[in-house]
C-alpha cells in the first residue's frame, strides 16, 4: 500500500461511522417521523380522522396500516418514496387486505385519493362490505397516473361461482365527481363495459354486461343497469336476459334500509325456450314503513313444473319487524293454478280466502341463508277445483280452516292445521260434506312425520251410494307417503278399500279404490246405492259387482284406470228389469272415461220403456262417450244387428219384427196386428244413452189391423181420447183397416223414452165407404196421439 493510502483510509473510519450513526438513527426515529408525517399528509388531503400505524420502515421505504375513514381502511400500505428521506413525495403505493363499506364509501373519498401525490398504486386483495353482508374479493390492480387522472389494469376474481375478469380501469375527475371505467378486452366473456360516477353524496352507473355466467344460472347473461341517486333516494332501471328468461327492473331504490324513505319496484319477468309466460312482482312502501306486495303470473310452463300452463296472483302486506325479521301478511285472497299435464290438459285451480277476520302471516328472519328460520299462521278458506268449471271431477273447499307451521335452513319443521268443515260439491259426480281435517308434521318423528286425518264425512249423490270416510295419510313426502283409508255405505254395504303412496325422490304416486264384492240380494231396495239412475223403487237385485280404480301421477302427468264387473246381476223394479247381466268394463281413462276397443257386457233380458233381450254389445269408452263396435240383440220376435258408423255412430239392421210385440200397447187394448218389420236405424249414443236419430222401419208385405171386442160395447177402445175427436176417428178407421205400405220410424232415446212416427197407407171398407186413408201417428210410450189424418179418393 502506498503511503498515500493509509492517510485516506484513516479518512474512511469516520465516514463509515457517520453512515452506520444515520442508519442506526433513521432505524430508531422514522417510524415515528413516518407516522406523524403521514397522518399529516392524510388530514391535509381531506381525512381528518386518518389513523396511521407504521409497522416497518427503511431508507425511502415504509409499511403501515392505514384508516382513512370509518368504514375505510387498508391493512398493509407499502410506500417507496422518491427521496431518501420519508418526508419527500411518494412514488408509488401498494395496498393489500382493502375493506370499503358501500355505506361509507363515495366519489368524495375517490377525489381526495386522487390528490395525494401518487404516481402509480397497486391492490391486493380486498373486501366489499354493507350492512350484515360482504363480498370477498381478490382483486390485483396496477394504476398509473396521467394527468389528472388514472389508468392501469386490473383482474377480478370474486367468490365462488362467479367468473373472474381482467378489466382496463380508469379514474378521472368530471364536473358531477370521480368517473370510474371499467371494460373487458374486446373478445373477452363477460365482456363488460359501463362508468360509474361518484359526486357529492350522488352517484350515477351505467353498466352493460354479456356473455356472464354465474353459479348454477343458465346462461349465458347479459343485462343492462342505469341507476342514479344518493343515501337512501336512487331510482334503477335494469335488464336481464338469458336464453330462458328476460327480466326487467324499475323503481326508486329497490331495496331496503332506511324506513323514512319511501321505496319500491317492479320487477317482471317474461319466459322464452323451455321457459314461457310473464309474471310481476310489484313493491311499494307504505307511510308506516311497510310494504305493499303483489304478485301475478299468466301462461307459465317450465320443464320442472307439473303444469303444462300456470297462473298465480295474490297481495299482502311485508313489513320489518326489526334485527333483519319480515312479516308477510296476506289479507286479500290468493289465488294459483293451471293445466295439468296429463294429455287432457284438465285445469287445477287453488285458492285462499281470509274472509272478514282471517289471515295468512308468515315471519321470516335471517335472510335466504343458514341462519334462516320463520313461522306461518292461517285462518281462512281454502277452495280448489280439478277439472273444467262447468264439469269438474273436484271441487271444494273448507271452512274453519285454522294452521300453524315452522321452518328453519333444513326446511320444515312443524305443521299443524285443522278445519272444521270440509265440503266437495263435486267429487267424481258425487258431494263431500261435513268431513272435519287434521293435518300435522314433526320432523322429529323420523318414521312418519307427515300425519293428515279426513274423517265424518260423507260423500252424496252421484253414481256412488252416501259413503262415510276414514281416511289417514302418513309419512315423509321426501322419501314416502302412504295413504289408508275405508269409505263404508250409509245404509248400504258397500265397502271401498283405498291405499295410495308417493314416493317424493321419483315424483310419483298413487291411489287406489277397490270396491269389495257387492253382493246384491242382501239390499232391500237398490234405489240408494244407484241414486242417479232415476229409477222407482222398490228395486230388488241379485248377483255381484265389484271393481276399483286407480289414480297415478308421475313426473307431472295425472292418469286414471279402473274395471267395472258384474256378475249374473239382476234388477227388478217397476220401471227396470234386468236379467243375467254380466261383463267386464276396463277403463284406461277416467278424465273422461276412456277404454281400450272390444269391451264386451250380455244381459239374457233388459226391459225398460222397450224390452229387449239376448244382448251382447262391443264397445270402446272415448272423452265419456260409447263407440259401440258390434253387437247383436233380439227385439219383439227379431233380430237387430249393430255396426259401428263414421262420426262415432252407430247403425241398426232389423229382420223380422213382428208387429204385434212391437206395439204391445195396442195389443193390450184389443188390437189385432198382422205384419212383419224390418229395415235400417241409424243412431248415436248421448253419453251412456243410445240414441236413434234417423231410419225406418217397413212392412214386408201388406197387411191387416182389427179390433177384438172385449168389452161389449162393440166399438174400439180410444186409446188417447181428446177434446176434438180425431183419436175417435183413428180408432174407428183402425177396427178393420187393410194397409198397403206400412212404416215405423223410432227416434229418441228409445230404451228408457221411446217414441216414433207411424205411416200406413190403407182402406177400411167400413169407414167413408171405402175410400182409401192415409194414417200419420205419433207413438209415446205405446199409446196414440194423432199426428194427422187425409182421405185420398
Amino acid at each position: 500500500m502506498p503511503p498515500w493510502g493509509r492517510r485516506w483510509l484513516w479518512v474512511l473510519v469516520p465516514v463509515i461511522i457517520f453512515i452506520a450513526g444515520g442508519v442506526l438513527s433513521a432505524r430508531l426515529f422514522l417510524p415515528e417521523t413516518a407516522e406523524r408525517r403521514l397522518a399529516y399528509v392524510l388530514a391535509a388531503a381531506g381525512f381528518p380522522q386518518a389513523q396511521v400505524t407504521v409497522r416497518h420502515a427503511g431508507w425511502g421505504w415504509l409499511e403501515a396500516g392505514v384508516r382513512l375513514a370509518p368504514g375505510v381502511e387498508a391493512d398493509t400500505v407499502l410506500i417507496n418514496f422518491a427521496g431518501l428521506v420519508p418526508w419527500g413525495p411518494p412514488a408509488s403505493v401498494a395496498l393489500t387486505g382493502v375493506s370499503l363499506d358501500a355505506d361509507r364509501g363515495g366519489g368524495q373519498i375517490l377525489a381526495r385519493l386522487m390528490a395525494l401525490p401518487i404516481g402509480h398504486l397497486e391492490i391486493g386483495t380486498a373486501r366489499l362490505t354493507r350492512g350484515s353482508w360482504s363480498v370477498p374479493l381478490e382483486l390485483h390492480a396496477a394504476l398509473d397516473r396521467q394527468g389528472e387522472g388514472w389508468r392501469g389494469q386490473a383482474v377480478v376474481v370474486p367468490g365462488e361461482g362467479w367468473p373472474a375478469m381482467a378489466l382496463t380501469v380508469g379514474l378521472t375527475k368530471t364536473s358531477a365527481g370521480v368517473a370510474l371505467s371499467l371494460e373487458t378486452a374486446a373478445n373477452a366473456v363477460p365482456a363488460i363495459r359501463g362508468t360509474l360516477v361518484g359526486g357529492d353524496g350522488t352517484a350515477t352507473a351505467d353498466v352493460t354486461v354479456k356473455g356472464l355466467r354465474v353459479r348454477d344460472w343458465p346462461g349465458p347473461m347479459a343485462g343492462h343497469l342505469v341507476a342514479h341517486g344518493g343515501g337512501d333516494r336512487w331510482t334503477v332501471d335494469a335488464t336481464a336476459d338469458t336464453p330462458n328468461l328476460h327480466l326487467v327492473l324499475g323503481g326508486a331504490r329497490p331495496w331496503a334500509g332506511s324506513q323514512a324513505t319511501p321505496w319500491g319496484f317492479t320487477l317482471t319477468a317474461r319466459g322464452a325456450g323451455d321457459w314461457a309466460g310473464t309474471a310481476t312482482l310489484t313493491m311499494a312502501a307504505t307511510d308506516d314503513g311497510a310494504l305493499a306486495v303483489s304478485v301475478s303470473a299468466a301462461d307459465m310452463t317450465a320443464p320442472d313444473l307439473p303444469l303444462m300452463a300456470g297462473f298465480l296472483s295474490g297481495g299482502g302486506t311485508l313489513r320489518p319487524q326489526g334485527d333483519g325479521a319480515w312479516r308477510l301478511d296476506l289479507g286479500g285472497p290468493a289465488q294459483a293454478g293451471g293445466r295439468l299435464r296429463d294429455g287432457q290438459g284438465t285445469p287445477l285451480s287453488l285458492g285462499w280466502d281470509p274472509g272478514a277476520d282471517g289471515h295468512l302471516v308468515l315471519d321470516w328472519r335471517g335472510g335466504w341463508g343458514s341462519e334462516r328460520r320463520g313461522h306461518a299462521d292461517a285462518q281462512g278458506a281454502l277452495v280448489g277445483r280439478l277439472g273444467p268449471a262447468a264439469a269438474p271431477l273436484l271441487a271444494g273447499g273448507t271452512t274453519g280452516l285454522r294452521g300453524g307451521a315452522d321452518w328453519d335452513a333444513q326446511g320444515l319443521s312443524r305443521l299443524e292445521a285443522s278445519a272444521a268443515v270440509l265440503e266437495a260439491p263435486v267429487l267424481l259426480g258425487g258431494r263431500l260434506e261435513g268431513a272435519r281435517l287434521a293435518a300435522g308434521f314433526d320432523r322429529t318423528n323420523r318414521a312418519a312425520p307427515w300425519q293428515a286425518t279426513l274423517a265424518g264425512g260423507r260423500v252424496l249423490g252421484g253414481w256412488l251410494p252416501p259413503l262415510a270416510l276414514g281416511i289417514t295419510l302418513s309419512g315423509d313426502p321426501t322419501k314416502i307417503l302412504t295413504l289408508a283409508g275405508q269409505a263404508n255405505g250409509v245404509g248400504t254395504p258397500v265397502v271401498l278399500g283405498l291405499t295410495g303412496q308417493w314416493t317424493g325422490a321419483e315424483k310419483r304416486g298413487e291411489v287406489a279404490v277397490v270396491l269389495e264384492p257387492l253382493a246384491l240380494a242382501g239390499l232391500q231396495d237398490l234405489t240408494r246405492l244407484l241414486p242417479t239412475a232415476g229409477l222407482t223403487g222398490p228395486v230388488r237385485g241379485e248377483g255381484t259387482v265389484a271393481g276399483g280404480l286407480r289414480l297415478s301421477w308421475d313426473q307431472g302427468s295425472l292418469t286414471g284406470t279402473g274395471e267395472v264387473r258384474a256378475d249374473g246381476v239382476g234388477l227388478a223394479s217397476p220401471s227396470l228389469i234386468v236379467d243375467g247381466l254380466g261383463g267386464k268394463v276396463v277403463l284406461d281413462g277416467l278424465f273422461p272415461l276412456h277404454s281400450p276397443p272390444a269391451q264386451h257386457v250380455a244381459a239374457k233380458t233388459v226391459r225398460a220403456a222397450l224390452a229387449v233381450g239376448d244382448v251382447g254389445l262391443d264397445f270402446q269408452l272415448a272423452d265419456g262417450r260409447v263407440l259401440l263396435q258390434g253387437g247383436d240383440l233380439a227385439w219383439a220376435g227379431g233380430h237387430v244387428h249393430l255396426a259401428p258408423e263414421e262420426g262415432g255412430g252407430f247403425s241398426a239392421t232389423v229382420a223380422g219384427v213382428d208387429l204385434a210385440q212391437a206395439l204391445p200397447a195396442w195389443t193390450a187394448a184389443g188390437y189385432d196386428l198382422q205384419g212383419s218389420l224390418g229395415g235400417r236405424l241409424l243412431g248415436r249414443f248421448d253419453g251412456l244413452v243410445p240414441v236413434l236419430v234417423f231410419g225406418g222401419l217397413q212392412a214386408d208385405a201388406p197387411g191387416h189391423i182389427g179390433y177384438a171386442d172385449t168389452s161389449g160395447a162393440g166399438v174400439p177402445v180410444v186409446l188417447n181420447p181428446d177434446r176434438n175427436g180425431k183419436v175417435a176417428l183413428v180408432t174407428r178407421a183402425l177396427a178393420n183397416y187393410d194397409y198397403q205400405a206400412l212404416t215405423l220410424e223410432p227416434k229418441g232415446a228409445i230404451l228408457t223414452d221411446p217414441r216414433a212416427r207411424l205411416l200406413m197407407r190403407g182402406v177400411n171398407a167400413e169407414f167413408y165407404g171405402g175410400y182409401p186413408v192415409d194414417l200419420d201417428l205419433d207413438l209415446d210410450g205405446g199409446d196414440l196421439s194423432t199426428g194427422g189424418l187425409s182421405e185420398r179418393r
